[in-house]
């Protein structure tokens, strides 16, 4: 039995059924609280805890393997529609794809989020057209229901009515039941329709009777099964009820339960049945048992089983979930089941995360509890006082340390994955050696089990520390310890002979006051531990040996619009897995920003792009590509990046430039100009000495001074000598004085641009003298046999153009529109657009997700040397 039928709600678009999902299930569970507080007279935890410790070990085992073989029994009806579309699926692979999904929408299913996302990614993988599939599982979830109507009418038939507490409910309890047995003609009618069955695939028909009628026995079949394990569990806690008035309340907790649209009922089926049961005369602590029981046996182990056959399963299709995506929202059956399909990206590893949280939450559950007297009497007649005390408060300590780990797990860190093994291991045996807590430690070690099948995925190195995750699960940590520490100062309180150093059989006070100081020891340990274990390892800077392996690279294959910028040596550089291609980066928060594409050879640079984005993951960083230009895009759209416009590169044919004509007028007046100014041009080579590079500097103080700028980085060029030795200079000289120069950025590769990067004047330079050097650079490019010269960025330029364009890009348009009191945006771009160049679009590639606004306060930031400079203009 699947509780995917709870994912029978249509789509909501609007009106008050938009509200209707989450209203109905607080409603339910506001109710069922009501009946709970007036029904249930008393709560006897210690008691209940001891029912569940008498508990045989045998037969608990028993009932766990049937519980298992229910959940795999529902497979079957994927089995009997599979064979009826003729889908080329073994029966054993069908079977193990529906047991991890029923396991797992059984517990986590969300609008039939996840049994029917688990399906469709399992068929996918089997190459199952969408529409055969989808019709799969449309007829898995109309069928669900089936065997719960046929047992409702079953049982009415032969006189089993539920047991209630008074005459009233047990009215409205029966009016349930003949509502619920109202679908199983429903069914046989609504299955006969070819205009309401339109989603089967063309050709199929409509489900034979044959067909349906075992549909119903498989899933009669089904909800039995289901229903003797809930009698099993009772039984063994010690409630032997009679068969058919449980089977009544089964049936009508069960059909309200799928009601209330909560995931398996939680909350809504366990008190309905604990009303019914504790008003047919059967001990509250045994029936509660008996309820915990199941919940263990039918939901958490064949969960833990399914992650354990799905390992893996669901990793290997992520990386084709967005075109899955994009593929169900045409398909009619997308409505009607809702699916998220981002929801199952690491849901594995996401729920193990939350497995090694529930661990330490048990731990810690366990020592606030009294632990049963009989029990603590038992291991200090076979253990040390002084080994049983420490188990208690060494527990703790794990407990806490679970809590924490959970974070590092989630992040899939692989120091969290070591620790949290070791810790899971000997969390399980203090829960012996402190009180017998068998339990306790067989679910430690199911998840340090699980957490090993998944070792393969723990490669990242660090973790954010100030990321929103980051405090959600601190935040967790911290709320939990302290309702432990809550529950410690009330038992306190509460004893008038306390004694801290008082060691008793039933000094429950006392040994948790103690617990308090662990609990406390913990959380100062795992802030320590995560404060220097989980750090990003430092990134370094690279030497010139380095740089000149680069150069190599960019000299064979090209560097782009960017390359020479890597020889300022403020950006690090990141060799792809075979050193074939080269990424030039900078780090800033938790972004790596790779400035333009890689370089190598066209072979490497895909492979280069994923292994930048994997070294980011590990640090759990966000790793971006700034500006990166059009005839790259389709490479980052196709792993997964989104794309936002920065502007628009301008670039020149140097064989169409001469000085002749209207569109090189400005540049021929200050060529001529040049002449009357008694100006000269000199493009001088590495090395320079000495007394060029102090004129060189007086030079670019002086114009710093005069602008009242600061020094760029990271995308511009800044004054450095080392940076000059790289590449020519460009000089212009009135009379024998340095009055202006740029550092000319030499081409690179067969198709390379050249261009010039820092350019700085005296405030005295005659006017037309920058016009005057970029004239004399581009005729001695052309004179090199160079193709191409660029004449650098328009930012925002082109950007948000159109109605249609995005909500961010639109917002950069009114930047660029008014934002000249700021930056001359429009200036530049008109300055540029006198020489006709070539206008190539420049983006920002980045992951999914992420806030754009927030990522160009972050860019910004890296170009003006760091956020100390940038917020407060100094370093």
């Amino acid at each position: 039995m699947s509780n995917e039928s709870v994912s029978q709600n249509p789509p909501v678009a609007r009106g008050w059924a938009a509200h209707l999902r989450w209203l109905l299930p607080l409603a339910f569970l506001a109710l069922v609280g009501w009946l709970a507080a007036r029904g249930i007279d008393e709560f006897d935890l210690p008691e209940m805890q001891r029912t569940l410790l008498d508990v045989p070990t045998g037969p608990a085992i028993g009932i766990g393997l049937l519980a298992l073989a229910a959940v795999a029994f529902t497979g079957l009806i994927d089995v009997a529609i599979a064979r009826w579309l003729g889908l080329g699926i073994c029966v054993r692979d069908m079977l193990r794809l529906a047991f991890v999904a029923n396991s797992l929408a059984n517990v986590l299913n969300f609008s039939g989020a996840v049994g029917s996302g688990v399906r469709l990614l399992g068929f996918s993988a089997h190459r199952i057209e969408l529409a055969q599939g989808g019709a799969l599982i449309g007829l898995q979830v109309l069928s669900l229901l089936l065997g719960l109507s046929v047992l409702i009418v079953v049982t009415l038939a032969t006189g089993s009515m539920p047991i209630a507490p008074t005459t009233a409910a047990r009215g409205l309890a029966i009016g349930v039941l003949i509502a619920a047995a109202c679908y199983l003609p429903a069914f046989f009618f609504l299955t006969s329709r070819r205009k309401l069955m339109r989603w089967l695939p063309h050709g199929a028909g409509l489900p034979p009777l044959r067909l349906k009628l075992t549909l119903a026995g498989l899933s009669l079949v089904d909800w039995v099964l289901s229903a003797s394990v809930l009698y099993g569990c009772l039984y063994i806690s010690g409630a032997h009820v009679k068969p058919g008035p449980m089977l009544a309340s089964f049936a009508a907790a069960q059909a309200l339960g799928l009601l209330s649209l909560i995931p398996g009922g939680l909350g809504v089926f366990d008190t309905l049945m604990t009303l019914a049961l504790t008003s047919g005369g059967y001990d509250n602590a045994q029936v509660l048992s008996g309820l915990f029981l199941f919940r263990i046996a039918y939901y958490l182990l064949p969960l833990l089983a399914g992650l354990f056959l799905g390992s893996g399963m669901l990793a290997q299709r992520i990386p084709g979930m967005t075109q899955l995506a994009l593929r169900l929202r045409t398909h009619p059956l997308f409505g009607l089941l809702g699916l998220p399909a981002s929801l199952l990206a690491g849901i594995g590893i996401r729920i193990l995360a939350v497995l090694t949280f529930c661990a330490g939450l048990v731990l810690l559950s366990s020592a606030a509890i009294p632990a049963v007297r009989e029990h603590i009497e038992f291991v200090r007649e076979h253990l040390p006082l002084a080994t049983v005390e420490s188990s208690y408060l060494l527990s703790i300590l794990t407990g806490v340390l679970l809590l924490g780990l959970g974070r590092g797990i989630d992040g899939r860190l692989r120091v969290a994955y070591r620790l949290t093994l070791w810790v899971l291991v000997i969390g399980a045996l203090l829960a012996v050696t402190k009180g017998l807590h068998f339990g306790e430690a067989l679910f430690l070690l199911v998840v340090a089990a699980l957490l090993r099948t998944r070792k393969r995925e723990f490669t990242h190195r660090a973790m954010s520390l100030t990321s929103l995750t980051t405090f959600t699960w601190l935040s967790g940590l911290l709320l939990v310890v302290c309702a432990f520490f809550a529950i410690g100062v009330w038992a306190v309180l509460g004893d008038d002979s306390f004694d801290l150093w008082y060691f008793g059989a039933g000094e429950h006070s006392s040994r948790m006051a103690r617990g308090l100081l662990a609990a406390l020891l913990g959380v100062l340990v795992y802030l320590f531990w995560q404060s220097f274990a989980v750090r990003r390892p430092p990134l370094k800077l690279p030497n010139r040996k380095e740089l000149e392996s680069a150069r190599a690279v960019y000299l064979e294959h090209g560097g782009g619009e960017f390359a020479h910028l890597s020889f300022m040596g403020d950006k690090h550089l990141f060799w792809s897995a075979d050193r074939h291609a080269v990424v030039a980066y900078g780090a800033v928060r938790d972004r790596l920003v790779a400035l333009g594409s890689p370089c190598g050879p066209p072979s490497a640079i895909k492979r280069a792009i994923l292994d930048f984005r994997h070294f980011a993951a590990a640090q759990d960083r966000a790793p971006l590509f700034y500006e990166v230009l059009e005839p790259d895009l389709s490479l980052y759209h196709d792993l997964g990046f989104d794309l936002f416009k920065l502007g628009e590169l301008a670039t020149i044919r140097l064989a169409q430039f001469t000085l002749a004509g209207k569109r090189w007028e400005d540049l021929r007046q200050a060529v001529n100009r040049s002449v009357k100014e008694h100006l000269t041009f000199e493009l001088a080579e590495p090395p320079f000495d000495t007394v060029l590079m102090t004129d060189l500097e007086n030079v670019s103080a002086a114009w710093l001074a005069e602008k009242g700028a600061h020094e760029k980085s990271f995308s511009l060029g800044h004054f450095d000598a080392d940076y000059f030795s790289w590449s020519p200079l460009a000089l212009v000289r009135r009379e024998g004085r340095l009055i202006a120069f740029a550092n000319v950025l030499p081409p690179y590769g067969p198709n390379g641009t050249a261009s010039v990067d820092l350019m700085r004047h005296v405030e005295r330079a005659p006017r037309g003298t920058m016009d005057f050097l970029f004239a004399r650079v581009m005729q001695w490019a052309k004179e090199q046999g160079h193709e191409q010269f660029s004449l650098g960025m328009a930012p925002l330029s082109a950007v948000g153009d159109n109605p249609y364009a995005r909500i961010n890009e639109r917002l950069a348009a009114l930047a660029f529109q008014y934002g000249g009191r700021f930056y001359n945006y429009q200036g530049l771009r008109r300055y540029k657009e006198k020489f006709l160049p070539e206008w190539t679009g420049s983006y920002l590639a980045y992951p999914r997700g992420l806030w754009v606004p927030g990522l160009l306060i972050d860019i910004a930031a890296l170009v003006a040397g760091g956020y100390r400079r940038f917020l407060l203009g100094k370093r």
